[in-house]
């Protein structure tokens, strides 16, 4: 049911396959789409909607999962362009979709010179457009019915959608990155939200969903949802435990390891490349090494370590 019930656009981003996809459900109302990715990529987007004889004029609302610009960005531009369509996003995102100042202010400090290049121009949604919601809501549009969940634990301000026409899960990136050819599945875990607990607490509501299908922006669906949890949180807790072993050991000890060049954030990143190229296909493993971005995941699960260790 879940193929006939929804499709889905590989957005192409940076002229690259596999790395971002946006869902497209059919309603009366017209097209929702879930996590319609960054500005740079509206072309993919647009060029991927027309393949299946839609337009962005057909689209009623987008759905975010969170608001970081992979999945997000490109939201206030398609409301400049189609001023009635429609945001859903969760309450602590929804005051940066309005008004991303702050946030493209934390994002230019990570990406720097590259931040248009990557992401493009991001611009505020009108208040009128934004539907908050903070999970536990039912959605109705003509009859279709997704529930919403609140999923913290790699954003603050993440939230996961249950469609019950196709029995899908749309998770952003509450399941990490999963390419359907590769099978592979990486935790994504950047800074500043990253929060252990919160995560598996997450894992666990999509679980209690039942869910026939998991959809994930990064990058489409996985159709064995029971397994594929079980794997990523057993994954997330171990990368979690072995990073906050290394932050929380004396600061002597971290600075001998450092200098005997086993720098232990970049035996980390080397560690997770490896086995990642150990089980991935070498068409994927560039895109893996992309999106999974160890070096970011390092950065997330180290400051999520520092604060357990102080209390």
């Amino acid at each position: 049911m879940a193929a006939d019930s929804y499709f889905w656009v590989d957005l192409q981003y940076q002229q690259t396959p596999r790395l971002i996809a946006t869902a497209a459900l059919p309603t009366a109302e017209g097209l929702l789409l879930v996590d319609p990715g960054p500005t740079t990529a509206i072309d993919g987007l647009l060029d991927g909607l027309s393949a299946h004889g839609y337009a962005l004029e057909d689209v009623h609302a987008v759905l975010l999962t969170h608001i970081h610009l992979d999945h997000a960005g490109a939201t206030g531009t398609l409301v400049k362009r189609h001023p009635e369509l429609q945001v859903v996003v969760h309450r602590i995102g929804a005051p940066h979709v309005h008004d991303p100042s702050r946030l493209l202010r934390s994002a230019r400090r990570i990406y720097g010179d590259a931040m248009d290049r990557l992401w493009g121009a991001v611009a505020g949604v009108p208040e009128d457009n934004l539907n908050v919601v903070r999970g536990g809501e039912t959605l109705t549009f003509a009859g279709r019915v997704l529930d919403v969940a609140y999923t913290p634990g790699h954003a603050v301000h993440h939230v996961s959608y249950f469609d019950r026409l196709s029995r899908t899960a749309f998770v952003g990136d509450v399941a990490g990155m999963r390419i359907p050819e590769a099978g592979y599945i990486m935790p994504v875990t950047p800074p500043p939200d990253v929060d252990v607990p919160r995560w598996l607490d997450s894992i666990a509501t999509v679980e209690g969903w039942q869910p026939e299908t998991l959809f994930l922006t990064h990058c489409g669906p996985s159709p064995d949802p029971q397994a594929h949890l079980e794997v990523m949180a057993e994954r997330l807790q171990a990368w979690a435990a072995e990073v906050e072993e290394v932050v929380a050991a004396p600061a002597e000890e971290t600075a001998s390891a450092v200098a005997g060049a086993e720098d232990p954030a970049a035996a980390f990143v080397d560690d997770k490349l490896q086995q990642m190229r150990a089980a991935v296909p070498a068409p994927y493993q560039e895109a893996y090494a992309q999106f999974g971005d160890p070096h970011g995941s390092w950065a997330g699960l180290a400051r999520y370590g520092r604060k357990q260790a102080e209390g």
